[in-house]
């Protein structure tokens, strides 16, 4: 009740702070024909865009027509899936909330560039208390959020706690704060302590997880952002990458997706289970291509305690087309292809000037390619689906006042502006002397 409120009388520009606050800090436990805080946020948003006017969907924009088309075949699907311990219409009509709803949430009021800075902020305060309380989890072995609803123990690895906080699993708790972190890298100009605040504290949430996925994540995201400097040559990067793969793939004696069965950076990590998960999906593609099927627990050698018709599908790929099928799957793959081809036409018209809108781009593009290589080890099946949906629906703002003549900033950024110049606003082979603005 008090999210909702703050949902409808909070600044347009900060209206996506209670939803943040929703996902880190409240569980994903239904108390309300299926709703759970985030959901209600969510439809409370969506009621204020419509009311205010700034509800937004095109059937002429292909991201929107995207988005329809999900929630279109995963309803559809339902009729394909038996009625039994759960209601299939039920379970799509929460992920079409989850997803759709997440989307049109962030078209609405994720609007311009600089919004990404303001998410930024507001990330970087709400994960402080949040990296506090998954702290506390971790020494203790008590989960805090269990006055909420969440589960109050604490799964155990080689001896040590696992924190998971208001998420279904620790990795997914762990994924939360790692997806993050590019998003900060584009304060470091003129809001460094919230930056490093928000860092540090998205690395605390990493490492109480105790789950290697979200060190992965991390490292992925850090390491596109990393290639800023050379993004005049990411065509050849991206080329070498794929050779490479291929290369591995007719090398190695098992498919390419078996190096997740080598990661494991903090010891006990699952990695076998997720490649030969993606082996198993591909081996009965026959039972599930069309609208999904009802059971998967005879691919692995064992089936989930809480659900026993299925195994533990850790693939966010895979568990969409278990619900819907290879059309739901190629609907999340579409909407991946669309966004990366929207960032790239955005960069192109700017024309690789270095501004500091594109490297707020650079970055947004920098945590989707980390969501988009962690969905093959883990399903975002709780309210963790947000982070990912709301940059895919905020995109067309992002993009939208970035691209100007040679990529300039918009107008009411040209007041004489005082500070150090740093590595972001470099291009190669470039001399600039741009300094901060006063955004801030």
């Amino acid at each position: 009740m008090v999210l909702a409120v703050i949902q409808l009388r909070i600044s347009r520009d900060w209206a996506f702070l209670p939803l943040i606050i929703a996902v880190c800090h409240t569980p994903y436990t239904p108390f309300l024909a299926g709703l759970t805080v985030t959901r209600v946020v969510l439809l409370v948003g969506i009621f204020r865009a419509v009311q205010e006017g700034c509800f937004r969907w095109s059937f002429k924009d292909t991201r929107d027509r995207l988005i329809l088309l999900f929630a279109v075949v995963a309803l559809i699907s339902t009729f394909a899936h038996e009625w039994g311990r759960v209601n299939p219409l039920n379970e799509r009509i929460r992920l079409v909330l989850d997803v759709v709803g997440t989307y049109l949430f962030a078209r609405a009021f994720l609007v311009e560039n600089k919004a990404i800075a303001r998410l930024g902020i507001g990330l970087a305060f709400v994960m402080v208390p949040f990296a506090v309380m998954m702290a506390f989890q971790k020494a203790t072995g008590f989960n805090p959020y269990s006055i909420l609803g969440a589960p109050s123990f604490s799964l155990i690895r080689d001896g040590e706690f696992r924190a998971q906080g208001p998420f279904g699993t620790p990795i997914l708790a762990g994924t939360a704060g790692a997806s993050v972190i590019a998003l900060l890298i584009p304060l470091w100009r003129e809001w460094r302590k919230v930056a490093i605040m928000g860092t540090a504290a998205s690395l605390i949430v990493v490492i109480a997880s105790g789950s290697s996925g979200p060190i992965g994540t991390t490292v992925l995201s850090l390491g596109v952002v990393s290639l800023w400097r050379w993004r005049g040559n990411l065509r050849q990067i991206r080329v070498v990458a794929v050779i490479g793969l291929i290369i591995i793939h007719f090398v190695r004696t098992r498919p390419v997706w078996h190096l997740m069965s080598i990661i494991d950076i903090v010891g006990g990590s699952t990695g076998w289970h997720r490649a030969y998960l993606i082996d198993m999906a591909v081996a009965h593609l026959d039972e599930w291509w069309l609208l999904g099927c009802d059971y998967t627990n005879h691919w692995m050698p064992y089936a989930l305690a809480a659900v026993p018709e299925h195994c533990d599908l850790t693939n966010y790929y895979i568990q969409l087309g278990v619900t819907g099928g290879l059309p739901l799957m190629i609907c999340l793959v579409l909407s991946q292809w669309k966004a990366f081809r929207s960032l790239g036409g955005a960069f192109r018209e700017i024309g690789g000037a270095g501004t500091e809108a594109e490297f707020r781009l650079w970055c947004v593009g920098s945590a989707l390619f980390a969501h988009t290589i962690t969905f093959l080890s883990i399903s975002y099946f709780d309210q963790m689906s947000v982070f990912f949906w709301l940059l895919v629906g905020g995109l067309p703002g992002f993009i939208s006042d970035s691209s100007g003549p040679a990529g300039e900033e918009p107008e009411d950024w040209d007041d004489e502006p005082t500070g150090p110049v740093v590595w972001a606003d470099w291009a190669p082979g470039e001399h600039r002397d741009w300094q901060p603005s006063r955004d801030s």
